[in-house]
């Protein structure tokens, strides 16, 4: 949009949002910070956010894949910001605090989370933005006379559309409940287009998150009344948010039952397919959920579990005795849905040797890991829709994957990339690093169980303890379930026995 027409809906919400003398000018989304410009790459994380072509704001990385900022930025005729698809499109940039480079990255958003009580939002992106760090969580809230840095993308005293972040230091002069009182001066005021933006207390040079610019007087910034010089503000408080953002943002690509724990689907020899819900302190929590298909199951030759239809639940991907692989749709309450026939690959799936699932390349999707009959790995990169695109050769390891007796993925290192680990046929276990691209970095050996891994009868992977990280779960010759806590750098902590199920365990033939 040019810069004109930016600058006529800008002026329109200026006018439209200016109340009586005696209250607050909404910081409403459109235009920068009145403040100086930050060096490159300083405060990457601040986003700028466009609505359509009618409003801005400004926002914060909280999470690869999501950002934060005002609720009031997704206002649309005076109602409030609804959660889902936004209304309008609405493109993010983030890591780019200079708008006429082409670094960092420029996503369109997907999904609003408005918080029930505060006028806070979280917008999911349709991509994670790799390589730039989001903002950490301040563990403490603001405290009167202290010093926060608020950064934002709107306009300034000068310029209509500035294409650089700015920054400017605001005294807190007040802090209850949700609201943050702040003091600004003529070098410090939050104008049009600022809403969203972080509020930063510096600690040991390192910023962390305290509030989202919400309201402001806007003195001295360009288009508002020569006479209102006030350049106070009111922030929205967001330190204590940090289990919602949490819930929020975590993404449990295992999940069934919608609780945010990994849940295990297995085969077992008579044919039937159940459901073992996960729980955090025990493993699984001790339920056994029948699903469809009767004994059919039991010509099906590899399973796999993962968010196929980015909807947030796990769904399976199962090859059977014809070559086929099909999909089955989570319903987000333990079960399973008819299977749909996956179209890549038609009849050729009977052939792989290993399958596993994770999201490979960064972007919300579960895909699939491949190990086929000539010893290559192959990823197949989910569309969201329960298909996958054309295989794309894993170059690490050539095709000596054919020795791979099981090859579990999840995000073990917690860089929001899902991993793999293998078991080699002389009985050792590997991490291999994912690398955001589809691709995997070199092995590390894992020392843990040294090379007792050979006897492992079964082995796959997913959060069963809710941080975040991914877990092993295996079946021991004895029948016994074990499972192994990530430690969150590519390991595994020893084995505990998951009590529910005895030794009953050596009678199940597939395992995700």
């Amino acid at each position: 949009m040019s810069a004109k027409h930016l600058r006529t809906a800008w002026a329109a919400a200026l006018l439209a949002t200016t109340t009586a003398a005696t209250s607050l000018v909404t910081a409403a989304p459109a235009g920068a910070l009145a403040g100086a410009d930050v060096p490159d790459a300083t405060y990457a994380f601040t986003a700028k956010i466009n609505v359509a072509e009618h409003q801005a704001c400004s926002g914060v990385l909280v999470d690869p894949q999501w950002v934060l900022t005002t609720a009031s930025c997704f206002a649309d005729g005076g109602k409030p910001a609804q959660a889902g698809k936004p209304a309008a499109k609405t493109t993010v940039t983030v890591g780019r605090t200079d708008l006429s480079r082409n670094d960092g990255k420029v996503v369109e958003a997907v999904e609003l989370v408005p918080h029930a009580d505060r006028d806070v939002v979280m917008v999911k992106l349709a991509r994670r933005a790799l390589g730039i760090t989001p903002v950490n969580l301040a563990a403490e809230g603001p405290a009167a006379g202290e010093q926060l840095t608020v950064t934002g993308f709107g306009r300034t005293t000068t310029d209509w559309v500035p294409d650089k972040l700015h920054s400017a230091s605001f005294t807190v002069t007040s802090a209850a409940g949700s609201d943050v009182g702040l003091k600004g001066s003529d070098q410090a005021v939050i104008c049009q287009g600022d809403a969203g933006g972080p509020a930063l207390r510096l600690t040991d040079g390192i910023p962390e998150l305290v509030a989202l610019n919400s309201r402001s007087w806007q003195g001295g910034c360009l288009g508002t009344d020569p006479k209102e010089t006030r350049t106070d503000a009111v922030d929205v408080r967001v330190d204590d948010l940090s289990d919602w953002i949490r819930r929020t943002a975590f993404r449990v690509q295992d999940d069934v039952t919608g609780d945010g724990i990994a849940d295990l689907a297995t085969v077992w020899n008579d044919g039937t397919l159940h459901l073992y819900p996960g729980e955090v302190n025990k493993g699984l929590g001790g339920q056994n959920l029948s699903q469809l298909g009767g004994t059919g199951w039991k010509t099906m030759k590899q399973l796999a579990k993962g968010d196929f239809t980015n909807d947030g639940v796990a769904d399976l991907m199962a090859i059977w005795a014809d070559g086929t692989l099909h999909l089955y749709k989570g319903d987000g309450k333990g079960k399973f849905a008819a299977g749909a026939t996956v179209a890549e690959g038609g009849r050729t799936w009977g052939s792989v040797k290993q399958l596993t699932a994770g999201d490979y390349d960064g972007d919300g999707i579960s895909d699939l890991m491949a190990v086929w009959g000539d010893g290559t790995l192959r990823l197949y990169r989910g569309k969201g829709d329960g298909q996958l695109q054309p295989q794309v050769k894993v170059t690490t390891g050539g095709d000596t994957w054919g020795t791979v007796r099981l090859l579990p993925g999840g995000d073990f290192n917690g860089d929001g990339i899902a991993d793999l680990m293998a078991v080699w046929d002389n009985g050792t276990l590997h991490f291999y690093s994912g690398s955001g691209t589809g691709q995997v970095g070199t092995q590390t050996p894992v020392p843990v169980g040294d090379n007792t891994w050979g006897t492992i009868r079964q082995l796959t992977a997913g959060d069963y303890t809710g941080d975040g990280i991914a877990d092993l779960m295996a079946i021991w010759t004895d029948g016994t379930l074990h499972l192994y806590k990530g430690d969150g750098k590519g390991g595994i902590t020893s084995a505990t026995t998951v009590p529910y199920g005895g030794n009953t365990w050596k009678a199940m033939l597939q395992f995700a």
